[in-house]
């Protein structure tokens, strides 16, 4: 996983797969990011201070169902 794709309503979201599929379904998986290279990644760019993380189960333009559970989000420098 890992792809980077446009967001389909705004140039200033890019959206990352990070699981897809039934491989892991019914676990907790624990998933670990640098933001600051994904955001490198996805823009090309130095990013600006953050103002907001989303992280979301989507599945409207598939018309496919999820269910999600989240636990801690933890930032570390």
């Amino acid at each position: 996983m890992g792809g980077f794709f446009p967001n389909p309503y705004t140039d200033r979201l890019m959206m990352i797969v990070v699981e897809s599929g039934a491989t892991k379904l019914n676990q907790w998986v624990n998933e670990e990011r640098n933001l600051y290279e994904d955001f490198r990644k996805a823009f090309g760019y130095e990013p600006p201070m953050i103002s907001g993380v989303a992280i979301m189960t989507d599945t409207d333009n598939t018309g496919e169902s999820a269910i999600a559970y989240y636990g801690d989000i933890v930032f570390r420098r």
